[in-house]
């Protein structure tokens, strides 16, 4: 037993240390790819201004010279200007600087989109930051796009949320991308478009989150597992760049925090944002003691998924003993019936250690009319479950224990 101990351990460790290498990996290409995106998005920024900013006058300068070229265009009806006749470039030309103009932008938003992800790892300023500000001042500034599309917004804010340490200004554009991500998702033609978005802070760890839904599309099946990858989108045609929801991953992460999504295509997405907090809750320990190995693996499951306790198991109340007096659970969950030594014993044990008579303990049994139940409830240990478990009661009893 002891050598299967030690493999593990050299296993764990051997993973850990595969993770760990992978993780310096990605976090040195990911410098190298910032880097080189910086670079570039300097050296295209100055030509792309100067298209932007001489578009207007070029078109303003055509709109006068018009009455004139219209005039050279009487007198030379079948003259051609860059292997065009006046005609088309009276109907077209105002457009066509109108595109480029277009192409122009979308660069530079592409330009400022690249300067993000440059910078996106980096927390300079950090300070207090209310969730629920941030969250109002995102949907302040993608009020444009909301009013154009006649979105409606249903908010639920929590309205006493504990403050975090990071950059507002990051959170504020995590928010915010993933709002026009969810503006862009709905079909404007068809829909009635809506984007919910909650704040809250999460019972089983106590991270605040921001969840963001909306009734759009939903995401790509070929984008699915690579959606916070830089530069992938389904959405070239609506202007997207790829790099939105990218640089909303790496502003959550330099937080601490985590994003994740669900979605399901044509009923929308929903992306759920996690931040921890100062006064996040650690999880607490809980002792299952069962010689079934399926009763352990079904209350395991449900304690570490649905309520992120920490758990450790005994096979019987001998072992059970023993790990007892190592350390101290939250909550010890004793089934009765067991070989070596049964739950009674395990109680008789813990009446007779002084520094355990205050253990919080949950019988479980699959025989309500067992003889020895009457002497378990003679000790004191009154809380029992009956098998087969209503698991969501058994989850809750077990929350209101640990949490008294």
């Amino acid at each position: 037993m002891e050598f299967n101990r030690e493999v593990a351990v050299l296993k764990f460790i051997k993973e850990v240390h595969v993770e760990s290498k992978e993780d310096l990996l990605q976090v040195s290409k990911m410098e190298s790819l910032g880097t080189l995106v910086a670079g570039m998005a300097h050296e295209i920024n100055n030509p792309i201004n100067l298209i932007v900013f001489n578009m207007p006058l070029f078109k303003k300068i055509w709109v006068d010279f018009l009455p004139v070229f219209k005039e050279i265009a009487k007198k030379e009806p079948n003259r051609k200007y860059g292997g065009l006749k006046y005609d088309f470039l009276d109907n077209h030309l105002i457009q066509l600087i109108s595109d480029v103009n277009m192409a122009a932008s979308r660069v530079a938003n592409i330009v400022t989109d690249l300067k993000k992800f440059a910078r996106q790892s980096y927390i300079v300023d950090k300070k207090s930051v209310q969730i629920n500000n941030a969250v109002t001042n995102a949907i302040r500034m993608a009020h444009s796009s909301i009013s154009n599309f006649q979105i409606e917004v249903k908010q639920n804010l929590c309205p006493s949320l504990p403050s975090i340490e990071g950059d507002p200004g990051h959170i504020e554009q995590a928010v915010l991308n993933i709002l026009l991500n969810a503006i862009q998702a709905i079909d404007h033609e068809n829909k009635h478009g809506v984007i919910n978005i909650s704040t809250g802070v999460q019972d089983k760890d106590g991270r605040i989150y921001i969840k963001i839904s909306d009734n759009g599309k939903g995401v790509s099946p070929s984008i699915y597992d690579k959606i916070f990858d830089p530069f992938v989108t389904d959405k070239q045609l609506k202007g997207g760049t790829g790099l939105g929801l990218s640089v909303t991953h790496s502003f959550v992460h330099a937080h601490g925090g985590e994003i994740t999504f669900q979605s399901e295509q044509g009923e929308g997405t929903l992306f759920t944002i996690c931040f921890p907090t100062t006064i996040e809750k650690k999880a607490a320990k809980i002792l299952i003691v069962d010689d079934d190995s399926q009763i352990r693996d079904m209350l395991r499951d449900a304690l570490t998924n649905q309520s992120s306790y920490f758990v450790d198991e005994a096979h019987n109340g001998l072992e059970a003993c023993i790990k007892l007096g190592t350390y101290r659970p939250a909550l010890l969950i004793l089934d009765i019936c067991m070989p070596e030594m049964d739950g009674l014993g395990v109680c008789r044990a813990i009446k007779k250690d002084p520094a355990l008579t205050d253990l919080k303990v949950i019988i479980t049994t699959g025989n309500q009319d067992h003889p020895k139940l009457k002497e378990v409830f003679k000790l004191g240990f009154t809380n029992i479950h009956y098998k087969p478990f209503n698991i969501q009661k058994f989850l809750k009893s077990v929350d209101c224990l640990v949490n008294l």
